[in-house]
């Protein structure tokens, strides 16, 4: 028997070495079978895709037959779940309203689909368990994290988010660490929390059920922002190109936002790659950044850096911004950036209200590639980009397309310019401005002319009268800054001048500046291919 058993054994290890040999000599080697971009992985790839592809196809099929059925082709949860079951058998997959969009989840292949509200179907995400949850010093399987570039330290879930907030309010900086955001995040999904105790305000809180937990950050006061009161942030926090949705904030008389308060003193601060949508309640508020603080000598290479952020938030507030709401800025020779920033978010202020920065004061506030297209109201200093500066400000390669409503000041581009130089560079504005001083591209005007630097500036000249409106009425509107009709504005003219001031000047401040095509609606939009 032992002999037999043997020969089987030489026989099957005999048959294994000449297949590798057959392989060979046909030109297939072994890390050709089995590497990274072997025959057998790609084999698991296409099969996990064709996967993919049959369950949106199922999600797709069963949300255009609830959609057809509904009288007003809106999509409800229990008649999606209905139909899925339908088509997949009961038990096999799980709907849930998360706000303003469905999750369909697949029990068998643990993935989930984002359905929105007009059935557009996004997905698919793997769900993923952090098993360490309210501790982003250790990755989701135990992995030891220290905060550097190598091994950032990680967000995972709802947990992570309010314990990094913990931190920060309990005077840790983060000074020279980041700290990365791994998944998208949903204050209304289940699928984003892992248990039922979670800290909030450095306080642990026992839930009975997700529900409970769910209610504790999206009810009363809701989130606790990152470096609320005398707490300051001062590292860089990496969005991973993810988003955090429908977030809820309820704190008027505080600084708030996804962060309240960051500082930058001895290094860099970076908070970029994130998209956040919900509702913010505050003093002064930012969708991305309540307050900022830049404490720095004359020469130092330090500043603050958002970029690439979208703001989808409902905003209001007395000091307003739907990327930043106030930037108190230093003698830095790089100052602040703002940089391929967008707002899309409504916005409600009392003064100082503006679709990216609420209010600039002293040096250095450079916003470069951004627009809005949320509609800003207020009571005084309304812009669609920044609400009120007090000296110098940059507006470089930006447009606004909400409606801007101030008591006073409104302007297209920038409510209120006091005090010292600006520079308006290659802007345009089509949304309306209303206003007791309105302006197509700048309300408020306190300074004088020599101190104004305007170029390739543009607006509608039907939603106002003149380019720049003042508390001087003898200030006449700049050459520079041109009223158009809409087949101006959507000429391949404007294109051109949009364009050639962007090849002229290539980059600002490190930023690689934004080619310009022409959109849906035929008025110039930045080229993000």
């Amino acid at each position: 028997m032992q002999k037999i058993r043997k020969e089987q054994g030489i026989t099957l290890l005999a048959l294994v070495i000449t297949i590798i040999i057959l392989l060979i000599l046909a030109g297939i080697t072994i890390r050709a079978i089995t590497g990274d971009n072997g025959i057998i992985r790609n084999a698991g790839q296409a099969k996990e895709e064709t996967e993919i592809a049959n369950e949106k196809e199922i999600i797709e099929k069963a949300t255009v037959q609830v959609m057809g059925n509904n009288k007003y082709g809106n999509i409800e949860e229990s008649e999606l779940q209905e139909q899925l079951d339908k088509e997949t058998d009961t038990g096999k997959t799980e709907v849930s309203d998360v706000g303003d969009e469905f999750e369909v989840v697949f029990h068998e292949s643990n993935r989930y689909y984002i359905v929105d509200k007009d059935g557009n179907v996004e997905g698919a995400f793997e769900i993923i368990e952090d098993k360490y949850p309210g501790d982003i010093t250790v990755g989701k399987d135990g992995e030891i994290l220290d905060g550097s570039e190598e091994k950032p330290y990680e967000i995972w879930c709802i947990e992570d988010l309010c314990a990094f907030s913990n931190e920060v309010n309990g005077k840790k900086s983060f000074l020279g660490k980041i700290v990365k955001l791994m998944k998208s995040l949903n204050f209304e999904s289940d699928l984003s929390y892992v248990n039922r105790n979670i800290s909030v305000d450095g306080n642990i809180k026992s839930c009975q059920s997700i529900e409970e937990l769910k209610k504790l950050l999206t009810e009363n006061q809701g989130f606790s922002p990152i470096g609320e009161n005398s707490s300051l942030f001062s590292g860089i926090f990496d969005g991973n190109h993810k988003t955090i949705k429908n977030i809820y904030i309820n704190k008027p008389d505080k600084t708030v936002g996804l962060f309240s308060n960051v500082m930058a003193q001895f290094d860099n601060i970076i908070i970029k790659d994130l998209e956040i949508s919900g509702n913010m309640i505050g003093e002064t508020v930012g969708g991305i950044l309540g307050s900022a603080l830049l404490s720095v000598n004359d020469n130092s290479e330090t500043c603050i850096q958002i970029e690439n952020c979208v703001s989808n938030v409902t905003i209001e507030g007395n000091r307003v911004g739907g990327i930043v709401g106030y930037i108190a800025s230093g003698s830095g020779e790089k100052g602040i950036i703002i940089s391929n920033c967008i707002n899309q978010g409504i916005i409600n202020g009392k003064d100082n209200v503006g679709g990216i920065l609420g209010w600039h004061y002293n040096n250095g506030v450079k916003v470069i590639n951004c627009y809005n297209t949320g509609n800003i109201s207020g009571n005084i200093d309304v812009g669609g980009i920044i609400g009120d500066t007090y000296q110098t400000a940059n507006v470089i390669n930006s447009y606004n397309l909400g409606n801007i409503i101030s008591n006073e000041n409104a302007g297209g581009i920038i409510g209120n310019l006091e005090w010292n130089a600006a520079n308006i560079q290659n802007c345009y504005n089509i949304g309306e401005v209303i206003g007791k001083v309105a302006g197509g591209v700048i309300g408020g005007l306190n300074t004088s002319n020599d101190l104004l630097i305007t170029q390739n500036c543009y607006y509608l000249n039907t939603s106002i009268s003149k380019g720049i409106g003042g508390w001087d009425s003898s200030k006449e509107a700049l050459e520079d800054i041109q009223g158009l009709t809409v087949t101006e504005m959507k000429s391949t003219e404007v294109l051109e001048k949009l364009n050639n001031y962007v090849t002229e000047n290539i980059t600002i401040e490190g930023v690689v500046l934004k080619k310009w095509i022409i959109g849906e609606d035929g008025y110039p939009v930045f080229d993000n291919n």
